[in-house]
């Protein structure tokens, strides 16, 4: 049953893996592997790598994702900071107070009329916003005619000439009097800081793409039934 799948040539039975994924897709802020380990009675590693597999599955259904209608863009920067001595209090923001391990989820949301299916919501983990990085995003994933939301950073001045392109600026404003905002994708990064700070703690650089996929795969379905999870 696992044949071409990622859990192929499992040595885990399949009950504990229904059993390892099931209590992941239920945890609302994502599941620690060493929490997962004690549910299961397995090995940290077991539980480990039954996760990640989970998480690249995830991921690798982001390569078809089509995005449409009004799309809020934004980035968020994660990790990267210098630990700081006692009684030593510095903008961690600044360059010189970061150790080069500072990467940005790049992020594009769609906001969904009520009652019109699910809100969709695509992750890629950078270096930085920067404006080639923003604009192939959007050229591969946003459906021609859709409508992009983004703040004053000048990493989106170049979205103009691929889709429609409104701006708000947040040094002023969250929203403008048009209604301009990108209150969607500022909502799932917060469902991002509390995965972070409540249960993971830290991030690996090299798995952090599949985190940010799994993150934003439980924002979409947030609603929706283990029911329909599963036959859906």
């Amino acid at each position: 049953m696992t044949t071409g799948t990622v859990f192929a040539f499992r040595k885990m039975s399949f009950q504990d893996i229904l059993a390892g994924l099931w209590f992941s897709v239920n945890s609302v802020k994502g599941k620690s592997a060493l929490q997962l380990s004690r549910e299961l009675g397995v090995q940290y590693k077991t539980a480990w790598v039954l996760l990640m597999k989970m998480r690249e599955a995830v991921a690798t259904r982001r390569f078809r994702m089509m995005l449409e209608g009004e799309i809020h863009i934004d980035g968020k920067y994660a990790g990267g900071h210098i630990k700081q001595k006692n009684r030593d209090r510095v903008d961690r923001r600044r360059p010189e107070y970061q150790n080069f391990m500072r990467l940005t989820i790049l992020t594009l949301r769609e906001k969904t009329p009520f009652g019109r299916g699910r809100e969709r919501t695509l992750t890629r983990v950078v270096r930085s916003e920067h404006p080639n990085e923003a604009w192939e995003f959007v050229r591969k994933h946003v459906r021609k005619g859709s409508r992009i939301h983004a703040d004053e950073r000048f990493s989106y001045d170049d979205l103009a000439g691929l889709q429609d392109l409104f701006r708000v600026n947040h040094s002023k404003e969250y929203q403008t009097k048009g209604g301009v905002n990108t209150n969607h994708v500022e909502s799932f990064f917060s469902r991002i800081q509390r995965s972070y700070v409540g249960i993971h703690h830290r991030f690996s650089v090299r798995y952090f793409d599949w985190y940010a996929a799994e993150i934003a795969w439980g924002e979409d379905n947030r609603h929706v039934d283990n029911g329909m999870l599963l036959w859906g």
